[in-house]
Parts: structure tokens; C-alpha cells; sequence
């Protein structure tokens, strides 16, 4: 019978065709500025998921290179064929499930009986763990997003509210993280791909789309202002809106934390029984008799654990077994046992912070602090069973703002702790929450504020330590770009001819500082650069002419309008009077000899061939690549004063305009230098270090094998040097992008994950029990 009927359903073209299907029809009764809006954020995001797919190819192609067997590498090819082959239909599907999201604000009742049908098909089917390990991405990335743009988006919400006869809220509007983010999960799912795979795609979805969507919501924000709808609303307007709008909005809103609640159920139901296939599930079973322990009483339990001597205890808190130390406690209530429930919390909690305390990108006495807060954060778990869902949870956001504000902490020792004030500052709000918290989660909060203005003092001192010393690198990529400039240029001019040495010190001594100030202050462009380059090929000129009949009549008529341009030019820069006035007595007497000697043969530019001049013959004639760099000094001088040039944030923008004029090559003793071969563009390396963001934190090992860490602050264009800092600000490395790709390489650098601590800690651990369970 199935047989029948199967094909029958392939057919059957049914009689209410996904009332959503005709969208476009339904869009047609949009109003106008509803119309402008879909436009707009359309138009955005098309740009945004054109650099997602970009960036998707390459990543997957570098996963592939840097696979370690032929079936992971086969996995990401495969993968990237797939995006590649689906990116069309992809976003076809994408932007149709937003012009539904934009049709349902037109239909009364079709929002909430989507949801209704959505979460229904939910509770139908069991959750699988490439699901969850999605569901979880998606939901990290949404409340990233609500956290982030929170105002922007309810502004825009209520701003839509007021041209749909739909209440818009949070989790029907179209443009919201919620749509957003659901929409291209949706999409995703025609993907034939590992859930590996998928997860890197999601992850470059939530960076390249997700978190630049500010400026589409200020953009259409802007859009609907323009056009008087709610041009003055302010950040406390929403309350307000809520009550004028009666009962519905409650309703709709009590229904909005419901589907949350069930939602966020779900994943710690998924995660529990991943779990148990562990056997982690099992042990309050066998613990004893007794009926299990009241919740309440369990966080009281807890209370008092938390405000232990922890640094008696366990040296750092990352030897002590949590779970097995709330077991004890429980053992000394006679009577009572762990209720199954709160133990798998203790347990999932305990495996995040394995995670924590193993975690490379902290250091020790960083990760023992934060170690410290484990059993405050089971109790917030307990308490709170949307905890392992909810990104703005206040505790959650403490534990990831602490994390990565200890990414560039670098250890100093027991003594260097005590007296650095970052240190102190982390540990006294670990011991204000071990001391004070009960059940209040809004300590969180208070903790999170009191530190946000303690970090945004110091970040104020860092920038400003900071940019001088990125105008400092500044001016000096300035100078060696000018000085490059005018030694290209000099030699240029003087290619195959020989100078005497009056003619060639106020070259190369002389004039050249003059080319140096002008193009450090107006650049190669400048009508002064091209006068001075002409004065200069003329002095060339009249010094290795051959001094024929015709050249001696210009050599004539050119002295006497050479000498005050040289002169003029000079005394522009304050060149020293005594040595100006020396070097043109000298060049006077090399022109007369020239004059002299009219009647006889030219001179050639041949080295071998000597003139009969006395004066020339007297003279030690030097090729200019001879000649030393007698103004290195005042150029420095000079460049110190010159105006800043731009400082390039974006690695990647700046490693594709770098000067190949310009000496890369780094005569600090911080640049890396390596004797190998050059690298070849095709080296992921190249590709990675090309790929970086102003702000990445690295680890950085020095000639005797000290780590140290290190953040990146700019890449200069002239020289194409990467500049490194630290947590103060000031300058501890430099290198070039080949260096840089070498150190990535050679592992004498490592680039430090500044992501979320508690959402790579929670992803870890579904990855490490889905792997369990595998086997």
C-alpha cells in the first residue's frame, strides 16, 4: 500500500499550496515605506552574502590544505564543491523565506499558526546531534545579535508595527536576527555537506553577515524616520509603546518566552541525554537511599562550597573534581541524594570548565581565577535551565568579557601579580561574587558594569600610548619611502655616468635632502618634485656633457639659471651656509674647467677614459652607488616632524597595496628574519596572514623562547610592516607579511581565538559527547 501511495504524494499538488508560496503577490499590498525598507536591507544583504560565499571557498580550501587525512580532506572539497554548485539556490531560498516573513505581516493569525506549526513538528521529532550542534549555533548567533543591536531592532520593530495591521515583535519581524538567522539555516539545509563543514559555514555566516547588519538597521531606521514614521523615538520608548498597545503585545510576548523556554528545554533535554549514553547519568542512582535533595537546598549547599578556602583547596582551582566535591556535601544530609536533573547540570557545567582550564589562550594564573567561578555559574544553571541557551545571560557575558579582556594578559610572575592591576581587578570580582552571590543574579550585571568602566580607563590609556606609536612607525615608513623615492631617482638620473665630486656631494649630499623634504611633504606628483628632479638632471647634465662646440653655448646659458635654483632650493631646507657656499665654489670651478676645455675631445662616461682638466683629474670620481647616505640622520629629523601618514587597520587591504619600492626588509632586532627561500604566493600562510583583522591577539615566542603576547595594531602601506603591541600599547614586534606567514608557519607565533570563552567552552562539549557516543 505504501508503494501506492507514494508516488500519489509526489503528485498531489495540494489545495492550500503554502499560503506563503505566492509571496510576491501578497508583497504587492505593502505599503510604500514598507516596500523602501525590503529594497534596502534586500540590497544589503546580497553585498553581505556575496562576501560570506567568497570567503566560505577559501576557508574550506584552506581546511582542506591543512587537512590531516584524505577523508577530512575529501570532506572539504566535497563541501566547497557543494557551496559552490548551491550558492544560487541558496540564496534564492534565503531571500524568498524573507519575503514570507514580509508577506506574514498581511495576513492576521499566519505568523503565529507558522509558529504553532513549527514548534508542533518540533516536539514530533527527537532532536539529532548534528542538530543540536546547529540549533546551538544559530542560537548563539541570534542572541549575539539581539544583544548587539538590541535598540536598533526594536526601534525598527516598532517603527513596522505601525504600517502592518501584524503585531511586529522581536520574533516575527522580517529583518530581525531571529528571521535572519533562522532564514539562512533554513536555506542551508539543501546542503549535502558534513555537519563539520556546515558549522564553519555558520560560523562565517555569523562574521561576515550577522554581526555588519548595524548598518542595514540604521539604514532603514532612517529610511521609515525620513518618511514620519516615529522620527522621535528614543532609547526608553519601547516601554512606553508596550503599554499603550493593551493587552495583545502581552499576550504575544508571554507566548514569545514560552516558545523560548520550550526551546531552550530542548537543549539541555539533548545535551542530558548525550550525556547518560556516557554514563555520566548513572551515579546518583547507585549514591544511595533517600528522597532527592530540594533544589533550594542544594544552591544553599552550594553557597557554602563557593566560599571555601579555594587556594587551600587546590592550588588554582584546576585540580578540584567539582562534581565530586558537591557529592561529598550531599552525603553529610544522610538521608538525601542529588536529584537527577541538578547533577547533569553540576556534570555539563564541570566539563565546560575542563574546557576553560585547558584552554590555550589564557594563561594559568588567568584560567585559576576564572576556574573559581564554577560553582557560582552551576548554581546560576540550576537555577536557570535557559542558561545553556540564553547569550545574554548576565553571567554568561561576565565569564566571556573577562576572557577575552585576559586574551593579551601576559604572567609576570607571583610578584608581577600583585602589583599588576588588571590582575587584582579580575581577582576582586571572582572573590565579590564567591562572597556575596546567593541566588541574585544581578550581581552579574554589577560585576559586568563596574568592569566594563574599569576596562574602557584603561583602553582610553592604551590608545593613546598606542597612536604614538603608530605615528611614530608612521613618520618612519614615510621616511624610508621618501628616501627610497629619491635614491630611485638619483639613480635613475646618473645610470651610467661618472660624476666628479663637486657635482656629486651636492647631488647626493645636498639636493638630495631637498628631494627628500618634497616628497615627504607633497609626494612624486607635485609640480615642485618635477622642478627639482629637472634642477637635478641638469647639474648631471653639466657635469658629463660632452663639452662640444653647441654644449658649451647651453652650458652657458644654463649656469646662470642653475646656480640660484640649486641655491634657492638649498636655502628652502636651512641648508648649512658655510657648506652651500663651499660646494658651489667648487661646482663653479668645475664648470669653467668644462669650458676650458671646449676644444678638446668630450669626455665619455667610460670609467677608463680621464679628462685633461687638472681639476678633474685631481678628483676622485665615484659611481653614486658609492656614495654613503651622509643625510640618514636628518632625514630621521625631518620625517619626526612630517605629517602623519594613514595608519591601514585592515591587514588584508593593506597586504595587496604594499610598495614593492619601498625596503621591506626590517633592520630592527624585533623583525623576524629568516635565511630560507621566499614563500610562494600559493602558501596558506600568505592566504591567513592576508585574511587578518586589526585587533587579532597572538603568541608570540622571542629568540630565547619566551612567550609573550602581542596584539596586531596596524599594517603601514609604505613599508607593508605588521605592528605589534601590547596590552599597554606600546610597540614589542614588527614584521613584514612574508615574516609574519613564516612565524604563523614555524609556530614561533600562534594566533590566540578571542571568541565567546563560554560558547566555545559549550561547543566543545557537545562536540567531545557526540564523538563519545559515536564510538
Amino acid at each position: 500500500m505504501n508503494d501506492s501511495v507514494q508516488p500519489q504524494r509526489e503528485n498531489v499538488v495540494p489545495l492550500n499550496p503554502e499560503r506563503r508560496q505566492p509571496a510576491t503577490v501578497s508583497l504587492a499590498r505593502l505599503p510604500a515605506a514598507m516596500h523602501s525598507v525590503r529594497d534596502r536591507a534586500r540590497q544589503t544583504l546580497q553585498g553581505l552574502l556575496r562576501d560570506l560565499f567568497d570567503k566560505a571557498d577559501d576557508s574550506l580550501f584552506e581546511l582542506a590544505d591543512q587537512a590531516t587525512s584524505n577523508q577530512e580532506q575529501n570532506l572539504y572539497f566535497d563541501s566547497m564543491r557543494e557551496v559552490r554548485l548551491q550558492r544560487r539556490t541558496l540564496e534564492h531560498t534565503f531571500f524568498l523565506g524573507l519575503d514570507r516573513g514580509f508577506a506574514a505581516l498581511l495576513e492576521p493569525g499566519e505568523s503565529n499558526r507558522q509558529q504553532r506549526e513549527e514548534a508542533s513538528l518540533e516536539e514530533l521529532s527527537l532532536v539529532q546531534n548534528d542538530e543540536l550542534e546547529q540549533m546551538v549555533a544559530t542560537e548563539s548567533m541570534v542572541n549575539k545579535a539581539n544583544e548587539q543591536f538590541a535598540e536598533a531592532v526594536q526601534h525598527l520593530t516598532l517603527r513596522m508595527d505601525q504600517l502592518v495591521p501584524v503585531k511586529v515583535y522581536q520574533k516575527n519581524n522580517p529583518l530581525g536576527a531571529d528571521a535572519i538567522c533562522t532564514g539562512f539555516t533554513e536555506a542551508a539545509k539543501a546542503l549535502k555537506i558534513d555537519v563539520k563543514a556546515k558549522l564553519v559555514l555558520f560560523k562565517l555566516f555569523d562574521k561576515w553577515v550577522v554581526s555588519r547588519l548595524g548598518s542595514m538597521y540604521e539604514s532603514v531606521n532612517q529610511q521609515l524616520i525620513d518618511a514620519n514614521i516615529l522620527p522621535s523615538l528614543k532609547a526608553g520608548a519601547p516601554a512606553a509603546r508596550r503599554q499603550r498597545a493593551g493587552a495583545q503585545p502581552s499576550r504575544a510576548a508571554r507566548a514569545e518566552r514560552a516558545q523560548r523556554e520550550d526551546e531552550s528545554n530542548q537543549v539541555l533535554h539533548t545535551l542530558r541525554d548525550l550525556l547518560s549514553n556516557q554514563g555520566g547519568a548513572s551515579q546518583s542512582q547507585d549514591s544511595g537511599a533517600g528522597e532527592s535533595l530540594d533544589t533550594q537546598d542544594l544552591v544553599h549547599l552550594l553557597s557554602q562550597a563557593q566560599q571555601q578556602d579555594w587556594a587551600s583547596l587546590d592550588q588554582g582551582a584546576d585540580a578540584v573534581n567539582v562534581p565530586q566535591l558537591v557529592r561529598g556535601l550531599v552525603k553529610n544530609t544522610r538521608r538525601q541524594s542529588l536529584n537527577q536533573v541538578d547533577e547533569d547540570v553540576i556534570n555539563l557545567v564541570s566539563m565546560m570548565f575542563e574546557f576553560i582550564l585547558d584552554d590555550r589562550n589564557l594563561a594559568s594564573p588567568m584560567k585559576a581565577l576564572l576556574g573559581r567561578l564554577q560553582i557560582p555559574l552551576i548554581k546560576v544553571a540550576i537555577a536557570d535551565k535557559s542558561f545553556f541557551s540564553k547569550g545574554g545571560h548576565p553571567a554568561r557575558r561576565l565569564l566571556n568579557e573577562l576572557a577575552m579582556a585576559a586574551l593579551g594578559w601576559q604572567d609576570t610572575g607571583e610578584e608581577g601579580r600583585r602589583k599588576d592591576t588588571f590582575y587584582q581587578k579580575v581577582d576582586q570580582i571572582v572573590q565579590t561574587i564567591l562572597a556575596e552571590f546567593e541566588s541574585d543574579v544581578g550581581i552579574f550585571d554589577r560585576m559586568l558594569l563596574d568592569f566594563r568602566a574599569y576596562q574602557e580607563k584603561e583602553r582610553r590609556r592604551a590608545r593613546i600610548l598606542e597612536q604614538r606609536t603608530l605615528d611614530a612607525e608612521d613618520g618612519k615608513a614615510r621616511s624610508e619611502r621618501a628616501r627610497a623615492e629619491v635614491d630611485a631617482a638619483l639613480k635613475r638620473l646618473t645610470q651610467g655616468q661618472t660624476l666628479a665630486v663637486a657635482a656629486n656631494t651636492l647631488l647626493y649630499e645636498a639636493w638630495s635632502k631637498v628631494l627628500f623634504i618634497i616628497c615627504l611633504k607633497q609626494g612624486t606628483d607635485s609640480d615642485d618634485w618635477r622642478e627639482a628632479l629637472e634642477s637635478a638632471e641638469q647639474l648631471v647634465w653639466s657635469a658629463t656633457a660632452p663639452m662640444d662646440r653647441d654644449n658649451r653655448q647651453k652650458l652657458l646659458k644654463l649656469v646662470p639659471e642653475l646656480l640660484p635654483q640649486l641655491r634657492a632650493g638649498l636655502e628652502s631646507i636651512a641648508y648649512n651656509p658655510y657648506e652651500m657656499n663651499q660646494l658651489f665654489k667648487q661646482l663653479e670651478q668645475l664648470h669653467l674647467s668644462r669650458l676650458r676645455e671646449a676644444s678638446l675631445p668630450a669626455p665619455t662616461a667610460e670609467p677608463s677614459q680621464k679628462g685633461s682638466d687638472p681639476v678633474v683629474n685631481d678628483t676622485v670620481a665615484a659611481e653614486p652607488e658609492t656614495v654613503p647616505e651622509a643625510n640618514a640622520e636628518a632625514a630621521a629629523d625631518e620625517a619626526a616632524q612630517a605629517p602623519v601618514f594613514q595608519v591601514v587597520g585592515d591587514a588584508s587591504e593593506a597586504a595587496a597595496e604594499t610598495s614593492v619600492e619601498a625596503d621591506g626588509s626590517a633592520s630592527d632586532a624585533e623583525v623576524g628574519v629568516s635565511d630560507d627561500g621566499p614563500l610562494p604566493a600559493s602558501d596558506p600562510h600568505m592566504a591567513l596572514v592576508s585574511n587578518l583583522t586589526q585587533g587579532s591577539w597572538f603568541e608570540r615566542q622571542d629568540e630565547q623562547g619566551q612567550a609573550f603576547r602581542c596584539r596586531l595594531a596596524a599594517m603601514i602601506k609604505p613599508t607593508g610592516k605588521y605592528i605589534f603591541v601590547n596590552r599597554s600599547g606600546m610597540k614589542v614586534a614588527e614584521e613584514t607579511r612574508e615574516g609574519l606567514a613564516r612565524a604563523l608557519k614555524s609556530g614561533r607565533m600562534r594566533i590566540l581565538d578571542d571568541g565567546m570563552l563560554f560558547d566555545r567552552a559549550l561547543e566543545a562539549v557537545i562536540g567531545n559527547l557526540r564523538s563519545s557516543r559515536a564510538r
